[in-house]
């Protein structure tokens, strides 16, 4: 547990700090772009990521499950072959009919030509792209945590690089250059940090090995793939539909405020980036003692996304203020607090798929969880914006992906109660996040001062409940304190 935890902080720090870069990158894009421009640029991205996603075949999840597993290095590359293999069936023909329906998508579907270019370059992007989840499993199965690590926060700094002049350059089409460019830097540089090592042990797979582990990789990965395409529609749900009935601009408004909340995955990506390597060895090897571990992780990270989600919503509307510097999003903070909300409860879906479904394989039940998540989301904006009229289009939209991810949440944790015996999830957790929300709305208060003078005060109730309720104990607060003393220390501070 302890070299788990380490790998995690470690993680939570990389991830942070690529986190604080692509926020810093995202509200310059916002300040050079206009509400409109930057309305087109998210609804071709929706469009494009919605598409592409159908390359994405779980095999990420499902070769970092194999590699982890592995007992020879050279069993390693040959995970990697046979997943590339697989993935290139499905992504050139998905990146062609992109690339040659553009027009029809953009014009006739989007009633706008602006989108044409941008598509396009999203279809060539999506051959890069490929290579880069399969890549990155291949660092993680064989968990080399510190250089994917550093890679993150390095490859931060590069997309600040390639983005920013670009998009000053070119405008919305600069984006896509960019992302273009960017996608290219990744695939060769992860490329080389997870080969290297293996030098002289690339082995290709014959007929039986890629016969074996294709079976192997297929016997999660297609429902890995699943769940991925359903998570993808649902969180590009919002943009699809709101743009088939409303101007660029008034998409852009529901998109900041799920750009901000979705900055939350950062946490959930950072635990699962070691916990699922970690647990599907330990699921294998030690039932019982996976179960002990993920419980205690589960609570810590519980606490972590809460915290982190609860107060980003509280200071949404200065931090938008000061990145944005103008007003010109202000219409978004309504749609904060639930965005939010579905977030965090989709972080905890994250990290329980990750930890628990995949390595003990409840195929249908993940399948079934993902599936309500869409549907639930789908439901209530019809119902609350057309079926029954009671509230407007982005707030029924914001609250919907809310509705969604909670239904979606509870059939997990009844399911994995029932098939494997694993209770993590009580009374204490529904009591948190009723305060974690109740902070989270407190978004829509236009008072700098009020907030200020109570920030501590909700910040040392948060804290209190986290430790009444032993989620976390006084050894993981000393633990947080000395990690920082020593990060202190490494660089420099006194």
């Amino acid at each position: 547990m302890k070299e788990l935890g380490k790998w995690q902080f470690i993680s939570f720090i990389s991830r942070g700090m690529a986190m604080a870069l692509g926020l810093i990158q995202t509200f310059v894009i916002i300040r050079i772009l206009s509400v409109s421009d930057w309305g087109i640029v998210q609804i071709a991205s929706s469009i494009g990521g919605a598409l592409g996603i159908y390359q994405h075949l779980g095999l990420a999840s499902a070769s970092t499950r194999e590699i982890s597993a592995a007992k020879d290095d050279s069993d390693v590359f040959k995970v990697f072959i046979t997943s590339a293999v697989i993935r290139y069936v499905i992504s050139i023909p998905v990146a062609f009919v992109l690339f040659f329906f553009a027009h029809f998508i953009a014009v006739t579907m989007y009633k706008s030509d602006l989108l044409v270019l941008p598509l396009k370059i999203y279809a060539v992007t999506l051959i890069f792209q490929g290579f880069q989840s399969i890549l990155n499993s291949v660092i993680q199965g064989t968990k080399r945590f510190g250089q994917l690590f550093i890679y993150q926060v390095v490859i931060a700094f590069v997309s600040v690089i390639v983005y920013v002049p670009l998009i000053l350059l070119y405008k919305i089409n600069g984006y896509f250059y960019a992302l273009l460019a960017f996608n290219i830097i990744c695939s060769v540089s992860l490329a080389v940090i997870a080969f290297k090592p293996l030098k002289g042990k690339l082995q290709l797979p014959n007929k039986r090995d890629f016969t074996r582990l294709f079976k192997e990789i297929f016997s999660i990965s297609m429902a890995i793939y699943l769940v991925k395409v359903i998570y993808t529609n649902w969180e590009k749900m919002g943009n699809n539909i709101l743009g088939l009935f409303n101007t660029p601009a008034t998409v852009a408004i529901f998109a900041f405020a799920m750009l901000y909340a979705k900055k939350l995955m950062s946490i959930s990506d950072a635990a699962t980036d070691v916990s699922l390597p970690v647990f599907s060895e330990k699921y294998v090897n030690d039932i019982e003692d996976f179960k002990v571990s993920f419980a205690k992780n589960f609570d810590k990270l519980f606490c972590i996304v809460l915290f982190v989600g609860a107060f980003a919503s509280f200071w949404a509307r200065e931090i938008a203020k000061i990145l944005v510097g103008s007003s010109k999003y202000d219409a978004s903070f309504p749609l904060v607090a639930p965005m939010i909300m579905a977030f965090i409860f989709y972080s905890y879906i994250n990290v329980i798929k990750s930890s628990v479904l995949i390595p003990a394989k409840m195929i249908r039940d993940m399948i079934i969880t993902f599936g309500l998540m869409i549907v639930g989301t789908g439901g209530f904006f019809y119902v609350t914006s057309r079926l029954i009229p009671v509230l407007p289009e982005l707030s029924a939209m914001a609250w919907g992906a809310a509705f969604g991810s909670l239904i979606a949440l509870a059939y997990m944790l009844i399911m994995i109660s029932r098939t494997i015996k694993l209770t993590f999830f009580n009374i204490d957790h529904v009591v948190l996040i009723m305060e974690g929300f109740a902070i989270s709305l407190i978004v829509t208060v236009d008072n700098f001062w009020l907030k200020f003078v109570t920030f501590p005060i909700f910040v040392a109730l948060m804290l209190w409940s986290f430790y009444i309720s032993s989620f976390v104990t006084k050894d993981d607060f000393v633990y947080l304190v000395n990690k920082v003393k020593v990060l202190k220390k490494r660089f420099g501070f006194k």
